[in-house]
């Protein structure tokens, strides 16, 4: 076989070394594929681009019907708990339906229907499990089965808040709610146990409306049962007699 002549073998570019040359043959031979990768990439921005600025519409947008709502002239304690529910249907995933669905439930509450005040705070908790409301709803949950005189699962409840919210403030309004419902039945031990535990708690939270009322409770408390207010018992109680001096 003979030998490739000099003149058949393709020259480099003056100034060009050979590994230069081979990429930029590369890219030559590729350009195709880097063409459709980046109008690939150019249409992903862009689509991104467009569903960021159509959530942040949908935000604008149930903010407004929001605030028409609550700036309707009419008081927002008076707003009627369908008016929340319909922008929290219709503006499902943004934060004004967030806020929409707290609302309503609390508004359920004060209409008089715990049971259906409930089931907002419910399906509040499973859509918005990260939402910095999520204690509300926990405690708007077990304050329903209160009302709803379903005294053993509203200790249940209570108690989950407090499990979960330990040291806020929101877990001391739990440890009252739960106190008295364990007063109610004929607890007392377990209800002061509670009312101690509001006013140790307190420093550290950093306020708790709960304090006052556990106190004026557990004064009440242990004049029903006075057998409760153990005086601590002393220790290391063991009397020194200094020597005696000569």
């Amino acid at each position: 076989m003979s030998s490739p002549s000099p003149s058949s073998l393709p020259t480099l570019p003056e100034g060009t070394s050979e590994p230069q040359f081979d990429l930029l043959t590369w890219l030559e031979v590729n350009r195709k594929l880097f063409a459709g990768a980046a109008a690939a990439m150019v249409v992903a921005v862009i689509a991104t681009m467009f569903v960021r600025y159509q959530q942040e519409q949908s935000e604008v947008a149930a903010d407004r019907v929001l605030l028409a709502v609550t700036s309707s002239g009419t008081p927002e304690a008076a707003v009627s708990s369908a008016k929340f529910l319909e922008v929290a249907s219709a503006h499902s995933g943004t934060r004004a339906a967030e806020r929409a669905r707290m609302l309503a439930a609390g508004r359920l509450f004060a209409e008089g229907k715990p049971a259906d005040a409930r089931a907002q705070f419910e399906k509040f908790a499973a859509d918005f499990p990260d939402s910095p409301l999520a204690g509300t709803a926990a405690l708007g949950i077990a304050s329903a089965l209160d009302a709803e005189n379903k005294a053993t699962d509203a200790i249940a409840a209570y108690q989950r808040v407090i499990g979960t919210y330990g040291t806020e403030s929101i877990a001391s309004q739990a440890r009252l709610a739960k106190a008295r419902l364990h007063e109610a039945a004929n607890q007392p031990e377990l209800a002061l146990a509670l009312y101690d535990d509001i006013t140790k708690s307190a420093t550290a939270t950093t306020s708790s409306s709960a304090v006052q009322p556990a106190m004026a409770a557990r004064a009440a408390l242990l004049q029903k049962h006075p057998e409760l207010d153990k005086p601590s018992t002393l220790t290391n109680s063991v009397e020194i007699t200094p020597a005696p001096t000569k």
